[in-house]
């Protein structure tokens, strides 16, 4: 049961001073629970609602024929395990240093990313202790945890319950694309709101308060529901509790129209840690399909000139050769343990 933001922090002990705190210092920062800019709310989960969002249950995601669809998209600079500029990531002051394949059989990379979480009974459950792959994602970034993000209890009315870093426990490649990206989320935060029926979780990214940030969407896959793909096969991967990640044209929280959807795909759990032993279990089918996608030979040398151009390719081509062939090495930045929850309400 929800309760009230003042009868819960007056039972607070008080914070400690987070002048020693070694989490990044935006988590013990009032305005970045509460951003101020005029495009960030706390949703009016109601309002939302009576709009019976859905994702697109024939799975068609937009970005496979709108994301490559220019010439600037020829040369293959875009590409996971591109080879132009990569000793970038080594030159970029502060970017992600932390190197781990894959393929590592110690699972060095799945044990640095997927930390415990002092606050894990306020994770929403399909995070809580998750390590997740971003398939069909067509960024340079590759696996997330939003276990060691700031987290706190839901209230009544609803708040930011949310709070993380994407510099720390979110990989990028190692590439060009990915030096910049890793580069940019240095400064790049995001709020989490909760709908109190449980099926969807908003992400506002954000650099600063008082900037301009966007909304992004999470639908909860729930019993009953069925996708397909655009020739009528049923996706048999897609289980209840599994995570749709949407996104639709424009500014507006509420907007959410699937004709004008922009981004769309099934992030795939493929590590779970245990909190009673601590123990990190891959998920056989989604860490065996990561793993392959990452090892496996593109067969596209000749056609891509060396891997250097696609003159000759559709943006569906582009899009099916950058999600089916993710970079082996992944780079990132462990995190620090986050503040408490009490701490934080106590701001």
């Amino acid at each position: 049961m929800a309760t009230s933001n003042t009868d819960y922090q007056s039972s607070l002990p008080p914070a400690p001073s987070s002048s020693s705190a070694r989490y990044p210092k935006e988590y013990m920062d009032p305005d970045y629970w509460n951003p101020q800019h005029e495009l960030f709310e706390i949703i009016d989960w109601d309002k939302f609602l009576a709009k019976n969002p859905a994702p697109p249950r024939v799975y068609d995601p937009p970005q496979r024929k709108s994301f490559f669809d220019s010439n600037l998209n020829i040369p293959l600079w875009w590409w996971n395990r591109s080879l132009f500029c990569k000793p970038l990531h080594r030159c970029v002051p502060g970017a992600k240093k932390t190197r781990s394949r894959i393929s590592d059989d110690s699972s060095k990379l799945v044990k640095d990313m997927l930390g415990p979480s002092p606050n894990s009974q306020f994770i929403p459950e399909p995070f809580r202790n998750k390590l997740i792959w971003t398939e069909d994602n067509v960024a340079p970034e590759t696996l997330v945890s939003f276990n060691r993000w700031a987290w706190r209890s839901q209230v009544e009315g609803g708040r930011v319950i949310g709070l993380g870093s994407l510099k720390y426990d979110w990989t990028v490649d190692n590439s060009c694309w990915g030096a910049a990206f890793g580069f940019f989320q240095q400064t790049r935060f995001a709020t989490v709101q909760a709908s109190p029926d449980g099926k969807w979780l908003a992400l506002y990214t954000l650099s600063s308060p008082e900037k301009v940030g966007n909304y992004l969407f999470m639908y909860i896959v729930q019993e009953g529901d069925e996708f397909t793909t655009p020739d009528g096969k049923i996706i048999d991967n897609i289980k209840p509790g599994d995570i749709a990640r949407l996104s639709w044209v424009g500014t507006d929280p509420y907007e959410c129209d699937n004709s004008k959807l922009s981004y769309y795909y099934f992030p795939k759990v493929v590590a779970t840690l245990n909190e009673s032993t601590g123990v990190h279990e891959l998920n056989d089918i989604h860490y065996a399909n990561l793993l392959q996608n990452a090892t496996n030979d593109s067969d596209k040398c000749c056609q891509t000139c060396c891997y250097t151009c696609t003159c000759c390719w559709s943006a569906e081509d582009r899009f099916e050769f950058q999600v089916n062939n993710i970079n082996d090495v992944q780079v990132y930045a462990k995190a620090p343990s986050p503040p408490t929850a009490e701490a934080i309400d106590r701001l």
